[in-house]
């Protein structure tokens, strides 16, 4: 008994240090696994954690909103969006896009290439009467008119047709004359040859003076026959009338041969020269196209209109053309450059104030790069710099990807850099006569501009030569700017004068206003660099002005009252930047700065 009581001992002790062992072993082995996998499991709590709270939040419509929570936009109300990552980080002027994106948005790009450079100049003109095909159909006798037999203007005659039978007295009288001196023929034949030479001064012809000779009769009527064969455009006589010798009874044109008068302009005279080829069509064809060379260039030019006149030449044997007609006419110019120069589509071309960008076609998307443009050729420009040649560049869908690059808080047309190329800081350098001036020019401006709100072409016409008498007294000439402040002004003078004359010389405000355009890109840039002469300025931008490629003006209040539009889109557009005055310092200040 005792034995089995030692041997159930000793085995009980046994399964207790095995099962201790066992304990310890687990706990060495799970315990300090499950002690891993709860850091494990903490430390991705904490990425997806630090991932929520690195999320964006973004507008759709103003991109420039970025905000770690999501919410409303603080300018139009709109829900924020997570800002799209997936664009990588490639650079901020890459705009990246799959395959997919380009094919679903419609994405076109074109090669740019070079050609030859040559201008298309659009001009407005209409049909005129050939003046060299215009004959004035005249009574050489005095007589009154008994039958008329073409009452009408615009009446079809040939030549040699009867446009009028004629009693003159005269005639009647110079017939006797002829009848008497034919008994004494043969004693006195000089009065014969005298009596002939007066019925043929006025305007009998031999046939009929051989005819009143041989018959004896006196003719009582004379027939005042055409001359010419064309069409009646003036008639100056009635039936019952008496004429005077001399008098002009009806004018004949010719209309087989026409003008076509073009009204030219002086900035597109230097592209205009006799012999170049123009092609036009009139509104009553407008499937049709006409071809002809410039045949004559007035030599003066309009003091009112500020235009000259620039004719051609058709043949118009089908009398399609008929004179006062409308006529729209385009000249392509050959440019005179040397070699071909490289040429980019204007529908490629993004304008943002000063510049002028375009979407590059790269590995994965495209670039938005800046281009300098020379001289327009009609749907291309010439290209100066800012591309390559063979480089492809977006020419369908070009707003849509920069839509996306603002989505995507890339540059963009509504967001790019801050500091812009090309503007230098030149305020230390104004005197405060130039502000002034400035000052001046710019009150007459915003009465401009706020005439062209109202749509009214002839006050922002009138506002016009305001802006002209101030911008003259600011000639640099006149002004004591120095260095590089002169030097800047002057480029600037140049183009606010070239502008702003396009702008007087027009009374159409469609007109007015693309001249507009260009005028606030220069008076931007010189208050940028000058200074404003003013306490405070507005740059205010609508991307929907000059057919969808953008315009800027200037405003002394925030809100927007749009000059491009008027009360078709009174409010379209947004502030892009504020100028304010800032107080002029010492060359020397502004270094040590």
């Amino acid at each position: 008994m005792k034995n089995i009581l030692e041997y159930i001992s000793t085995n009980w002790q046994q399964k207790l240090i095995v099962l201790l062992v066992g304990l310890l072993l687990g706990w060495l082995i799970f315990g300090g696994k499950t002690e891993s996998n709860h850091s494990h499991e903490r430390h991705q709590h904490a990425e997806e954690s630090s991932d929520a709270e690195a999320t964006v939040w973004t507008c759709s419509m103003h991109p420039q909103i970025q905000q770690p929570n999501e919410g409303d936009c603080p300018i139009c109300g709109m829900d924020l969006i997570p800002l799209d990552k997936s664009a990588g980080n490639s650079s901020p002027a890459v705009i990246e896009m799959n395959p997919d994106a380009i094919k679903l948005a419609n994405v076109q790009t074109t090669r740019v290439e070079r050609g030859q450079s040559s201008k298309e100049i659009h001009l407005n003109g209409k049909v005129s009467i050939d003046e060299r095909r215009i004959s004035s159909q005249a009574i050489h006798f005095d007589g009154r008119i008994e039958k008329l037999f073409v009452n009408f203007e615009g009446e079809k005659v040939r030549k040699g047709q009867t446009l009028a039978k004629v009693y003159a007295p005269k005639l009647i009288s110079a017939q006797e004359e002829l009848i008497q001196a034919l008994k004494t023929k043969d004693t006195y034949p000089e009065l014969v040859k005298a009596a002939e030479q007066k019925l043929k001064f006025w305007k009998l012809t031999t046939k009929e003076v051989e005819q009143i000779k041989s018959s004896g009769k006196i003719q009582e009527y004379f027939e005042i026959k055409a001359d010419v064969t064309g069409y009646v455009i003036k008639r100056n006589v009635a039936e019952g009338s008496y004429a005077k010798a001399g008098s002009k009874l009806f004018e004949i044109a010719d209309l087989q041969k026409v003008w076509i008068v073009f009204d030219a302009y002086e900035k597109d005279l230097p592209f205009i020269q006799k012999g170049n080829e123009i092609e036009f069509n009139v509104s009553a064809f407008p499937s049709k196209t006409f071809n002809s060379t410039i045949t004559y260039i007035d030599p003066v030019i309009d003091a009112k209109k500020r235009i000259l006149k620039v004719r051609t030449e058709v043949n118009n044997l089908d009398l399609l053309l008929k004179p006062e007609m409308f006529a729209n006419g385009i000249i392509y110019a050959d440019m005179k450059h040397k070699g071909s120069e490289l040429i980019v589509p204007k529908s490629a071309v993004m304008w943002t104030g000063k510049r002028s960008v375009v979407y590059v076609k790269v590995d994965g998307g495209f670039e938005m790069r800046d281009v300098e443009l020379g001289e327009s050729l009609g749907e291309s420009y010439i290209l100066k710099e800012g591309l390559e040649e063979g480089e492809e560049v977006v020419s369908k869908g070009t707003f849509t990807i920069d839509a996306a690059a603002q989505l995507n808080n890339k540059y963009s047309m509504m967001n790019r850099p801050e500091s812009e190329p090309g503007t230098p800081n030149l305020q230390q350098y104004a005197t405060e006569t130039f502000n002034l001036k400035l000052k001046d020019l710019l009150q007459s401006y915003l009465t401009m501009k706020n005439a062209m709100v109202e749509t009214k072409a002839k006050e922002s016409n009138k506002a016009a030569k305001a802006v002209m008498k101030a911008l003259m007294q600011m000639k640099p000439s006149n002004l004591d700017l120095k260095g590089k402040a002169m030097k800047f002004w002057t480029e600037k003078y140049e183009l606010l004068h070239v502008h702003l004359a396009d702008i007087l010389k027009n009374e159409n405000m469609e007109e007015q206003r693309k001249a507009f355009k260009p005028f606030n890109v220069a008076l931007i840039a010189s208050l940028k660099s000058l200074g404003t002469g003013a306490e405070k300025l507005y740059i205010q931008y609508c991307p929907m002005a000059d057919n969808d490629t953008g315009a800027y003006w200037l405003s002394i209040e925030e809100e927007i009252m749009n000059p491009y539009f008027g009360d078709m889109m009174l409010n379209c557009g947004e502030v892009t930047d504020t100028l304010i005055k800032e107080e002029p310092k010492s060359i020397h200040q502004g270094h040590q700065h």
